[in-house]
């Protein structure tokens, strides 16, 4: 004997509950006008024969309108007889999906007339506003009803999460309680008034709800999963922002085990870098690119020989054009890691000076590219103010004062007068470059954080049910 699953106990005692429902409703209220209870049921049938697939989980339909309308009109059994009639024109389900839904109209059909019939008994229905009353009880019930059958199945089901379940059905429940709703009242109102005539005028309006209902819910999720594209793609940049910051700490600590100083003034530049493109306006997508390129812009000093990195005494001329090399190395170096060409590029150039004396290219003011100009600034003023193995270092003021007399010939202007106002208004461990931020420990804090703008290098209405 085959063992019932989870769903398969939830769609038979689900069955029972409708199948008592509906016997106990006719018995109790009857049927009404079995002539209009049964062209409700062919409208129904048909309207849920031409259900929209909004999405792979979720379709729509507009027979919430005569089933509401059955139960306002004619009770508790003629609404459970409308939304198991509903049903007959889905023989493509599973058979116990099928058998669910089967059951959750029946009880949405007999919980709509049960409180639409206790809301009349109290209000009465002889003016339009009761019967507004009627149908809006009618219609919260019905939706709660049948969000609770579905939620339930698909937790059962372990396909979909009560809460991702929820954010299928709001949009659509809201759009036929808020759009549905009020042209019920006004159908159920007119039959009233005028009788079995009024059900002749039904299918055209019916079906331009259910177009516009079904426009606005397909925007609706494609606005939806437009979101959760652009969430997820928010995600893979973070990572990828981290993996970046990941590959130029190690970088960093390759350096540091060859030359000490290097480490520091990598971080160092890598924030002064930062900083003044933020003073200047550079895009979010540009100060990441920079703060990551002033991490990386000495390693091709990996390619250098211990004695010329670490010489106590001034170079001689041999050993200057071997260290100059440095730039040329570190776009070899980066060139290999894919997307990483236009940091290559930018490593190679963050030595020229803006009136062309500057290497390895001899390139001068556009031609450098505009990240360059920022990292020479802080590369420069650094250097000035850290100790070499060959002097000792420039107070702050004394390195301000290089800076600015340099302005034109060396560095950008703008760039300069851009820094200057920055050192001018942070601490003196900053201009020292000793502050905190500017170690490996706080580069590996950023590596947990995700940025808020990550970046890459180089990149500069009707019953819904869930399927």
């Amino acid at each position: 004997m085959r063992k019932l699953t989870p769903v398969g106990l939830f769609a038979a005692a689900l069955t029972c509950g409708a199948g008592v429902a509906l016997a106990a409703s006719l018995h109790a209220h009857g049927l009404g006008n079995w002539k209009a209870v049964a062209i409700l049921c062919v409208i129904a049938l048909v309207a849920e024969g031409r259900a929209m697939r909004i999405s792979t989980a979720l379709e729509l339909t507009v027979s919430f309108i005569p089933m509401v309308l059955a139960a306002v009109l004619f009770g508790p059994g003629a609404g459970a007889l409308v939304g198991l009639a509903a049903m007959l024109g889905d023989r493509d389900s599973p058979r116990v999906k099928w058998i669910v839904y089967a059951a959750d109209r029946t009880l949405a059909g007999a919980a709509a007339g049960a409180v639409a019939l206790a809301v009349e008994q109290s209000l009465g229905n002889s003016t339009l506003l009761e019967v507004l009353a009627a149908t809006v009880a009618a219609a919260f019930a019905m939706a709660a009803v049948d969000a609770g059958v579905n939620i339930t199945a698909g937790v059962l089901r372990k396909r979909v999460k009560p809460t991702e379940h929820w954010r299928l059905l709001r949009g659509t429940l809201t759009l036929t309680l808020t759009l549905y709703t009020p042209l019920t009242a006004l159908y159920a109102y007119a039959y009233l008034q005028a009788g079995m005539i009024v059900l002749a005028f039904f299918a055209i309006p019916l079906l331009a709800a259910h177009l516009s209902h079904s426009l606005f819910a397909r925007q609706a999720q494609l606005i939806e999963d437009l979101t959760a594209a652009n969430t997820r793609l928010e995600t893979a940049n973070a990572r990828l922002h981290r993996v970046n910051l990941s590959f130029a700490a190690s970088m960093v600590r390759v350096l540091e085990a060859r030359d000490q100083y290097t480490a520091g003034h990598s971080l160092a530049v890598a924030h002064y870098a930062r900083d003044i493109a933020t003073e200047i306006g550079l895009p979010p997508s540009e100060i990441d690119l920079v703060y990551l390129i002033g991490l990386v812009h000495d390693i091709g000093k990996i390619g250098l020989r211990a004695e010329v990195l670490q010489k106590a005494a001034a170079l001689n001329d041999e050993e200057w054009a071997e260290m100059r090399r440095h730039s040329e190395i570190g776009e070899t170096i980066l060139l290999e890691v894919e997307d990483y060409a236009e940091v290559a590029q930018i490593v190679r150039s963050h030595h020229e000076r803006v009136d062309g004396a500057g290497y390895p290219d001899g390139l001068s003011r556009e031609r450098i590219p505009v990240l360059a100009r920022v990292i020479a600034v802080g590369d420069a003023y650094n250097a000035m103010t850290s100790d070499r193995p060959y002097r000792k270092a420039m107070a702050p003021d004394v390195a301000i004062t290089q800076l600015v007399n340099g302005r034109g010939t060396q560095f950008e202007p703008d760039l300069v007068d851009a820094f200057v106002r920055v050192l001018e208004r942070e601490s003196e461990s900053y201009r020292l470059g000793v502050h905190a931020d500017f170690s490996l420990d706080s580069l590996q804090h950023q590596q947990q954080v995700p940025a808020q703008i990550p970046q890459a290098p180089g990149q500069l209405p009707g019953h819904a049910a869930v399927a």
